[in-house]
């Protein structure tokens, strides 16, 4: 049954986010970060070649919370979902892709997804799957996994810059984005 995704704004707490530069690696130089306004999740269901669902979290003016627009993910239940995120400034026009950064820098970068809250009952798992040059995760793919049950959950995405650190450990380096975008499994 393929039945029309629809796409509710909401408004949800957020971190200021704020991309990469060579400044976290090079503390010397005075460089800004680069701003992250735009995250794109684009999912496709195994399966299903419609590149549906996918979710959108936007802040052009990261002071000013009325103005952000968060898209819910709408999935189905005992499903499995072939994933990528992007990263945009765009602030700038045109606008920056710092996805392309990211994965230039994939060594030095770890995307973090976990669903929230986690003491709940666990209604998806994600687990990444593209690898940088020492065969670490990285975060740009992802697989999304739904379980059999119904209802409404966040997923949390974070993205740490380990400049010369990365090991896997999600707890080392800088946090470079951390968005919450709320899911609705049916």
């Amino acid at each position: 049954m393929k039945a029309p995704y629809i796409i509710s704004l909401s408004i949800i707490s957020m971190s200021v986010l704020f991309g990469c530069s060579d400044k976290a690696e090079n503390p010397q130089k005075n460089e800004e970060n680069e701003l992250i306004t735009t995250v794109h999740l684009h999912l496709t269901k195994e399966g299903d070649s419609t590149k549906i669902p996918h979710a959108v979290w936007k802040d052009l003016s990261p002071d000013d919370e009325a103005g952000r627009i968060i898209d819910t993910l709408f999935l189905d239940t005992s499903s499995v979902y072939q994933g990528t995120i992007e990263l945009m400034d765009e602030s700038k026009n045109p606008a920056i892709d710092i996805t392309k950064e990211v994965e230039e820098e994939k060594d030095d970068h770890l995307f973090i997804y976990r669903q929230n809250p986690l003491e709940s009952s666990i209604r998806f798992s994600v687990e990444r799957t593209d690898k940088d040059s020492k065969n670490l995760p990285v975060g740009l793919q992802f697989k999304l996994s739904t379980r059999n049950l119904q209802g409404p959950s966040l997923l949390l995405v974070s993205l740490k810059h380990q400049p010369g650190t990365k090991n896997g450990d999600e707890g080392l380096g800088d946090t470079d984005l951390d968005v919450k975008i709320p899911v609705k499994i049916r």
